[in-house]
């Protein structure tokens, strides 16, 4: 990882989960910190010939997502499909849902959701969309964090941008993948560590609608 979380903004009381912040926020801005990427083979141009793009809403359940809350250090982690806070009427959520806390005693929790694969085509540009509501510890900047890694087989990780803070309810993001995904196939993984015990009094971090331009993957998307 290159450069340090940045925060963005401070705790205001009584956040809506279900409102939407009609704003596009790219990476780079003061949300992500500066990715962190690895040198990637170049791969054949006929691989991943596809240009569609693959939705995931959660509206009806995880969309063909994994969640393991067993990953990363501490007491085992919290991710769950949740469809009472949510842009699109669903959403991935870390934490125990509306108005509860991700707080495990003195410990600290962590886990990681990540997406069925996606084969990449030939030619970009590799955009990756998704809506995000957070709300965390701001009192120690870069405890609690939130990781987006591009994982290419074998769980190799290809890409990596971590964010700290919180967010004045749902924000558009919007990702530019590296040319080095083109014709591969890779997975998407959030990961979420609060790296302490300590102030995880609060309620967490929501994934709404997700979009790539990839080839669905097999049975979704």
């Amino acid at each position: 990882m290159t450069g340090a979380p940045v925060a963005f903004g401070s705790r205001e009381g009584g956040m809506d989960r279900r409102s939407f912040v009609g704003r596009t926020v790219a990476v780079g801005a003061a949300v992500w910190a500066a990715p962190s990427v690895i040198s990637m083979e170049p791969v054949a141009a006929a691989v991943g010939s596809c240009a569609g793009v693959s939705v995931h809403e959660f509206s009806s359940g995880l969309d063909g997502w994994t969640i393991d809350n067993e990953w990363g250090d501490g007491v085992n982690g919290l991710w769950n499909h949740n469809v009472d806070a949510g842009r699109d009427g669903g959403s991935l959520h870390y934490g125990r849902g509306v108005g509860g806390t991700y707080r495990t005693g003195s410990s600290r929790n962590s886990g990681r959701v990540y997406s069925p694969e996606f084969l990449m085509p030939a030619t970009g540009p590799f955009v990756l969309k998704f809506t995000l509501w957070r709300q965390v510890e701001t009192v120690k900047n870069g405890s609690d964090r939130l990781t987006l890694r591009i994982l290419g087989p074998p769980n190799a990780s290809l890409y990596s941008v971590s964010s700290v803070g919180d967010t004045s309810g749902f924000e558009n993001h919007t990702i530019t993948l590296p040319n080095g995904v083109k014709g591969r196939t890779i997975r998407l993984q959030f990961e979420f560590d609060t790296r302490d015990g300590k102030n995880n009094d609060h309620e967490g971090i929501y994934i709404g609608r997700f979009e790539l331009n990839a080839c669905p993957p097999p049975g979704g998307g």
